[in-house]
């Protein structure tokens, strides 16, 4: 005998429902970033005051010492120290542009040979910075005179030298006339070059 299966289209158990996802509340994540946004403001702002408040208190403190700093120098003595050196930098614009004519009697004495003497002496300026020597003498022959001119071609001071109106004196010396441009940029004042002016001729044979 066969037996026969009972099928029932009705469920036995209730099917769950769906559930759904929980969503956020956008609400309260906007008010949680406006609360963070509200505290560093305020935290800035104290910051801030704080900030300048110590700036203020150490300009101030600045400025105290820096006026203690004045007061203990004399006003008096600051304005001469002024003064004195003013004067001070006046006389080395001085100095500066001074022309030391010692220094052309210097170079004469290294350069003049012992058997050449002079007999007149004449420093003109003709124009700024342009200044003519002139002098007469006399030499032991002509030799002397072209030697004597030979030496001045190499000096540094005396420039274009010209020998004229040589002639035979009275004494069987030689007579001339000289002439010579100063360069003036080379005497300049300078108290080394008058500590190093020579006491004689350095050639040895002192002139006449």
């Amino acid at each position: 005998m066969e037996e026969r299966v009972t099928t029932s289209f009705i469920p036995k158990t209730t099917l769950a429902a769906p559930v759904s996802p929980r969503r956020g509340n956008p609400m309260g994540l906007a008010n949680l970033v406006a609360g963070i946004l509200v505290v560093l403001a305020i935290v800035g702002a104290i910051a801030l005051y704080f900030f300048e408040r110590y700036t203020e208190a150490a300009i101030s403190s600045k400025q105290q010492s820096l006026t203690v700093s004045r007061e203990a120098f004399e006003p008096a003595t600051i304005q001469e120290l002024a003064r004195l050196d003013t004067r001070i930098n006046s006389s080395k614009e001085l100095l500066a542009g001074h022309i030391a004519v010692s220094n052309l009697f210097n170079e004469l004495e290294k350069l003049t040979l012992s058997s050449v003497r002079y007999s007149d002496f004449e420093y003109s300026v003709a124009a700024p910075g342009h200044v003519v020597l002139t002098m007469k003498g006399e030499a032991a022959s002509f030799n002397a005179i072209a030697l004597q001119s030979e030496t001045f071609a190499k000096s540094a001071i005396i420039t274009d030298p010209i020998f004229s109106n040589v002639t035979v004196g009275k004494n069987g010396n030689i007579t001339f006339d000289f002439t010579g441009v100063i360069d003036t940029s080379r005497m300049i004042y300078t108290p080394q070059a008058v500590s190093a002016a020579p006491l004689g001729n350095t050639t040895g044979t002192p002139a006449q």
